[in-house]
């Protein structure tokens, strides 16, 4: 089975960072930093902050990180989403350094508009819960994915998938994702660890599993325009007829955990597909994949 690639301690910067630039594929680079973030961290640090998280029947519900670490702590199957409130305030206590030794510099113009906005360069938090998973997909965003605590599975496509492949294309909008089917097959799968860091390149699909509860913190950012252009040019460009104006929109939006989707969300989206094979199928196929 193809496996990821896989960096550690004794590779340099100028190792990882040319096959970041010119691989553009996903690759870990295990025990990068240390991490002293845990659930007892953020109760300590965040106890009052109020957060939109998911609950066990996947519907959002407001609660405090007090509360909902308590909820946690007692097996409730809750987890948070994208989360840039928490994200932003807990960048200080992250060292990211790493991010900036890699990442591409802006070339032109075009870099610099995609880069513009919020949404371009979230800072966002992760925390899942055992028996969580997510549905195969894929975004027009790139992430650097600190692993911060707990164990977490991966699933990531073994190549890039053909647009034609994609399961649904706009069902989802005006959140612009990707949706398909798991095919484990043609995907390679790995676990991430406290202080591992895992890159993940646009439009490259994947969902993870976890076992535990566990934590992670990601860097979302815009590749350069020949990114988008070279290699994965089909699906920015659907995107970009099909979804400019909400994509416009949500780039200066301060909080795009709010744009989560939540089980309410994607029925009422499932619902209105006319053909009730097609329709009955996707209601399947969000519920198997816990509606995330």
């Amino acid at each position: 089975m193809q496996e990821i690639t896989i960096f550690n301690k004794s590779n340099s910067v100028n190792e990882i960072r040319e096959y970041y630039q010119n691989e553009k594929k996903p690759f870990i680079v295990r025990n990068v930093m240390k991490s002293k973030i845990n659930l007892d961290f953020l109760i300590d640090k965040f106890k009052e902050e109020e957060v939109i998280s998911l609950n066990p029947n996947s519907d959002k519900e407001i609660l405090s990180v007090g509360s909902l670490i308590k909820k946690v702590k007692n097996g409730k199957k809750y987890r948070l989403r994208a989360n840039t409130k928490l994200g932003n305030k807990i960048s200080k206590y992250i060292d990211t350094s790493f991010i900036e030794n890699i990442k591409n510099q802006k070339k032109n113009l075009f870099d610099y508009l995609l880069s513009f906005g919020a949404t371009s360069r979230q800072k966002t938090l992760f925390m899942s819960t055992k028996d969580c998973t997510f549905t195969k997909h894929a975004h027009i965003i790139s992430g650097l994915i600190f692993h911060l605590d707990g164990k977490k599975t991966w699933y990531v496509s073994n190549k890039r998938e053909s647009f034609f492949s994609i399961k649904y294309k706009s069902l989802l909008n005006p959140n612009p994702l990707y949706v398909t089917d798991k095919k484990p097959e043609k995907e390679i799968s790995f676990n991430l660890y406290s202080g591992d860091l895992l890159y993940m390149p646009a439009y490259w699909f994947h969902y993870t599993i976890s076992h535990n509860t566990n934590i992670s913190y990601s860097y979302f950012f815009t590749e350069s325009i020949q990114y988008y252009l070279t290699k994965t040019f089909t699906m920015f460009m659907y995107q970009a007829i099909t979804n400019p104006i909400f994509s416009l929109v949500k780039a200066i939006r301060k909080e795009p955990e709010e744009h989560i989707y939540d089980r309410e969300d994607i029925l009422r989206r499932c619902n209105k597909i006319k053909k009730i094979s097609d329709r009955d199928e996707a209601l399947r196929f969000f519920k198997d994949n816990d509606y995330s």
